[in-house]
């Protein structure tokens, strides 16, 4: 007889609980984990490793043309000193360098190393094969209707 892992009681949730599951925030805060967590997991099959999230998401800002480290702190919302204690950690990993900013003499930019944009390079290419499995699971039409819905203008945050 093989002995199976135990999983944990599930319990049903009720009404109140109910009301929270069905909100935008909570579904692609899961829809976001699922996604990076597949990254992570590409990373480690074809990399051998893969980058906590912190400096994955540095490595996002870089790739999306975000150089200046403060830039990258008011796009990902935290601190200067995490964003550079993230880049600090990049380039001793030797996927970033930091350089001149060649439009401000006191300002700095990080870029890639050829290192780190073979790493990005592999990043996509894993992106690419989760959401071929997402289009697998629920559909190129929903696949597609959900990047339209995200990639409207929705203006201004609420206020």
């Amino acid at each position: 007889m093989t002995r199976r892992a135990a999983t944990p009681a599930v319990r049903r949730p009720d009404a109140r609980e109910r009301r929270y599951q069905r909100l935008l925030l909570r579904e692609l805060l899961h829809a976001f984990y699922w996604l990076d967590d597949g990254l992570q997991a590409h990373m480690r099959n074809t990399a051998g490793f893969s980058l906590p999230r912190a400096q994955s998401m540095v490595m996002v800002c870089i790739g999306d043309g975000i150089h200046r480290q403060s830039d990258i702190a008011t796009t990902l919302r935290v601190s200067k000193q995490a964003v550079q204690q993230a880049v600090k950690v990049l380039v001793a990993k030797g996927f970033v360098r930091i350089v001149a900013d060649p439009d401000s003499r006191r300002q700095r930019r990080v870029v890639f190393t050829p290192r780190g944009e073979a790493m990005r390079d592999l990043a996509a290419e894993g992106l690419r094969r989760i959401e071929a499995e997402l289009a697998r699971r629920i559909g190129r039409a929903r696949l597609a209707a959900l990047h339209r819905a995200l990639e409207s203008d929705w203006g201004p945050s609420p206020q």
